[in-house]
């Protein structure tokens, strides 16, 4: 180096250095690296959006997107040290605004098969590790654990998820994909999401598949700006899997399904986080035994202090009805082991909101109905509640129960007005 270069590198070596130095230093670490090697560099750049993700969630997206357009674009683009640029992240680069003006760029996305068996491992290089550890036994729950996502045509595994449980195989199965920052995105961006949302959740966490619309063009801060970028975002940030595409009319529709068992885990344990953001743990459990064991005066007192703190994190003062999405979302992952949680089913004449089914048919199987108040109509809680249960009784909701042997059955009502909700047993 010379004099002004040493200057310059050592300012950024001992944290002294300006903002437009902290913007070069890619550029000119390429510029280093080229003179000092006689030869063009090669940059490459693994999740490239994730300073992009933690400005987002932590309130300075402005600055780093500022930041990040001078720094990488001052690398990529007109730079005569440069052989090659090869960046990866979950958002397409060329539409966060920081790559304008950026020549030949290709962008290769899950759905397309360019490079799509290089973004992990596939079917045999998975057999061939498990033989190397002689694990070749445990092939089949690595492929409901870990595999399941899928690159243009091919099957891929998550190395990551792989190396470690080949390291660590002796304990069994267990959830190492842990991303931190798109955890808490997913996260946020789920729970203020809509009442149509968290239904669709509901139908996934059960294994079904939803049909969506991809926008391959989403950008971090318009994330939560329509069902249509929230689908997106969960695909492209490995949450879901295509199981079908189609093209009509210009536009990418996808059958979209949970790709795996450590996946499905990451829905529980953010759904969960839910209910720790508004009750603690142990209320949670006792909220739900209450509920199971026929203790409504308990349940409708624990459920009432949760609306009360979850209005302001569900973004409920809008839409009420998230919360109870939210609380059935919660009930299905808490209670999955014991009980069948359906939701929205037709039974008798008509369609209830939530059944708790249990497995063992001696146990109690519940039937509830929500209401909203009608203000139009001069309802009051009480009433509201009381023709949630009218309705109950009416469309013989319980007659999927019976059918099936269950014979201990109640019906509750709950009636809800913003912040206040009422628990009324049948």
């Amino acid at each position: 180096l010379n004099e002004e270069d040493e200057i310059y590198f050592k300012n950024i070596l001992y944290k002294r250095a300006s903002q437009v130095e902290y913007e070069t230093t890619l550029k000119n670490l390429s510029k280093f690296l080229s003179e000092y090697y006689n030869q063009k560099t090669i940059v490459l750049i693994d999740e490239y959006d994730t300073p992009i993700q933690n400005g987002y969630l932590s309130g300075y997206y402005k600055e780093i997107i500022e930041f990040m357009r001078n720094f990488l674009s001052g690398a990529l683009k007109d730079n005569e040290y440069l052989q090659k640029g090869v960046l990866t992240g979950i958002l397409r680069v060329a539409k966060e605004s920081i790559f304008s003006g950026l020549n030949n760029l290709e962008v290769c996305t899950i759905l397309n098969n360019y490079y799509s068996d290089k973004f992990g491992f596939l079917e045999g290089e998975v057999e061939e590790i498990l033989k190397h550890y002689n694990i070749e036994f445990e092939m089949d729950e690595v492929r409901k654990w870990y595999n399941g996502y899928i690159f243009g045509e091919n099957v891929i595994y998550n190395p990551w998820s792989i190396l470690n449980y080949v390291k660590n195989h002796e304990k069994g199965f267990r959830p190492y994909w842990v991303n931190t920052s798109s955890n808490d995105l997913v996260k946020g961006v789920l729970a203020k999401s809509g009442e149509k949302i968290k239904i669709e959740l509901e139908d996934l966490i059960k294994g079904k598949d939803i049909v969506k619309t991809i926008n391959e063009d989403i950008v971090i801060h318009d994330i939560d700006k329509g069902s249509e970028n929230v689908w997106s975002f969960l695909l492209f940030s490995g949450y879901l899997k295509v199981v079908k595409e189609e093209f009509k009319r210009g536009r990418v529709y996808c059958n979209l399904k949970i790709p795996n068992l450590e996946v499905n885990y990451l829905y529980e344990e953010i759904i969960m986080s839910w209910f720790s953001e508004s009750i603690n743990n142990d209320k949670f459990d006792v909220m739900l035994k209450s509920l199971i064991n026929g203790d409504i005066k308990t349940f409708g007192k624990i459920l009432k202090e949760f609306v009360l703190n979850s209005i302001s994190y569900f973004d409920t003062a809008k839409e009420s009805e998230k919360v109870y999405h939210a609380f059935v979302l919660g009930m299905l992952v808490a209670l999955c082991d014991d009980y069948q949680v359906k939701s929205n089913r037709e039974s008798g004449y008509g369609r209830y909101d939530v059944a708790l089914i249990p497995r063992d048919k001696s146990k109690l199987g519940i039937i509830i109905e929500f209401k909203k108040v009608d203000k139009d109509d001069k309802e009051t809680l009480d009433i509201a509640a009381k023709n949630a249960l009218k309705q109950i009784k009416e469309k013989n909701y319980k007659q999927e129960l019976l059918d099936i042997g269950i014979k201990n059955i109640i019906e509750l009502g709950i009636a809800f007005e913003g912040k206040e909700v009422l628990v009324v047993e049948g």
